[in-house]
């Protein structure tokens, strides 16, 4: 035997090649597919942190829009007091005389506003007075709000209160 022969050892070797690229594409083909699906997977994750992204932004603009007309409804009342505005209110409900306390709380800075805050502290109180100034403090044009409201009732006399509550308003921040 002199060599090479075409027949015995080419075609084998052919298939082999052909085999061989085969395997080679279903390979390729494979990786690109996984490629694809883990894409595809990104971006459905990256569709629905848009989606919650501008669902957020949409609350935020809602939020600011409200802020703004809070604010330029009760643009001529925020400079009035906390103290003045408990003072008023309590003597509206005629219990001025169960006032004991009014003491300012330190200020607190946040993303350009200030909030503002009194503790305030009232005894011998019904409950329907307590209602009554709980409703005054809302419908004041200073947008306060009772952040903090501690009862309880007085053992000479249960159906009478003392009441600890702290009020606070934010106000815009001075530059």
């Amino acid at each position: 035997m002199s060599g090479f022969d075409r027949d015995k050892h080419l075609r084998p070797l052919l298939l082999g090649l052909v085999g061989l690229a085969l395997l080679s594409l279903g390979w390729a083909y494979s990786g690109y597919r996984q490629s694809l699906t883990r894409l595809e997977r990104q971006t459905r994750a990256a569709t629905v942190e848009l989606a919650a992204f501008e669902a957020a932004l949409a609350d935020y603009r809602q939020s600011e829009a409200q802020l703004k007309r809070q604010q330029l409804a009760g643009g001529g009342q925020s400079d009035v007091s906390l103290i003045s505005t408990v003072e008023t209110a309590t003597q509206q409900i005629d219990a001025r005389s169960q006032l004991i306390f009014v003491r300012p709380q330190p200020d607190k800075a946040r993303d350009g506003l200030v909030e503002e805050g009194v503790e305030i502290k009232l005894e011998k109180l019904k409950l329907s007075q307590l209602v009554e100034l709980l409703y005054q403090f809302e419908k004041s044009q200073g947008q306060m709000r009772v952040s903090q409201l501690r009862l309880r009732t007085r053992f000479e006399s249960p159906d009478l209160l003392d009441a600890v509550m702290i009020l606070s308003r934010l106000k815009e921040g001075r530059s």
